[in-house]
């Protein structure tokens, strides 16, 4: 890689991803997220580091001010996303749906996320767990409301047998929606002991509209609970277990780069690049260049039509 992650230089953090070729400084992170005292321009710089040339912003909470005001800083870096996590998306609430609906109306926001279906929470920030049912009447709504605006659906979803079969089913039912299952699919330590990269990759291939991205699965986590947030796809080396290498081959052109931020010491310089590093030893382990580029960014780049 060189000094693949502008600004870096040799550092260690360029160092630790060799071997692999120079991937080009060019990335579109498909999972970022909005925090409590993130201001534009210290987004921006790291962006700028990082070689990320536009960012998806989700808040957390109800902050689509926020967001835009991100957005409003930076029009052209920034893919905003309406808020959907906060308790009353939780609760199925229909009002949410008639607020996401405004929201997209504006014809600024590019989706909605990140939609809480199976989520097992973090016990140390004492979050409830939740179980949303993809294909409940509420989902099915939001999946019509996002193809009739064009927008993208990102959701968590932990692979329980059940949870799989609903979003089977939601995207039985509208085969239209772009739907991005967040984390390769990966079940948190908590209460399961098994990753589910089979399950999303028989998803996949049923799904042509079905997505999902890389981000969160580093194998180092910065989150206040500590420890991992989600399983790694790699070993602590850098190095794709066989079965995701698989996934990221037989589906990279519904493969997406993205970190996830969804706290404060996320966006501190040194988590950030070392995360970009890690995707880019990721992508340098795969087949040939070309799959290296869809998922770095000429996927999202399709998707949010950029």
């Amino acid at each position: 890689l060189g000094s693949g992650l502008p600004g870096l230089g040799r550092s260690r953090v360029a160092a630790a991803a060799e071997p692999g070729p120079r991937i080009p400084p060019t990335r579109i992170d498909a999972h970022g997220h909005v925090v409590p005292g993130l201001t534009p321009e210290r987004a921006l710089a790291l962006m700028d580091l990082a070689g990320i040339s536009h960012m998806v912003l989700m808040a957390r909470g109800r902050n689509d001010a926020h967001t835009m005001e991100l957005y409003r800083h930076a029009p052209g870096r920034f893919l905003p996303f309406v808020s959907s996590m906060y308790p009353g998306w939780h609760r199925q609430d229909t009002r949410v749906l008639d607020h996401a609906e405004r929201q997209l109306a504006r014809g600024v926001f590019r989706g909605v996320g990140e939609v809480m279906l199976r989520y097992f929470g973090i016990p140390s920030k004492h979050e409830p767990a939740i179980d949303i049912p993809a294909d409940s009447p509420f989902m099915r709504r939001l999946a019509d409301m996002a193809e009739h605006y064009h927008a993208v659906l990102l959701v968590h979803m932990e692979p329980e047998p059940a949870a799989i079969q609903a979003l089977s089913r939601l995207l039985d039912y509208n085969p239209k929606v772009n739907l991005i299952w967040a984390h390769c699919g990966t079940v948190g330590r908590i209460a399961l002991a098994s990753v589910g990269h089979a399950d999303i990759g028989a998803l996949m291939d049923r799904h042509p509209n079905l997505y999902t991205d890389i981000a969160g699965v580093q194998p180092h986590s910065v989150a206040p609970s500590g420890g991992l947030r989600r399983p790694p796809i790699t070993d602590e080396s850098g190095t794709l277990f066989p079965a995701f290498r698989e996934l990221l081959v037989r589906h990279s052109e519904r493969v997406l780069f993205g970190l996830d931020t969804p706290w404060i010491e996320c966006w501190a310089e040194e988590p950030f690049t070392r995360w970009v590093a890690w995707a880019e030893r990721v992508v340098g382990q795969l087949e040939d260049q070309g799959i290296a580029d869809r998922i770095l960014h000429k996927n999202a780049a399709a998707l949010f039509n950029l």
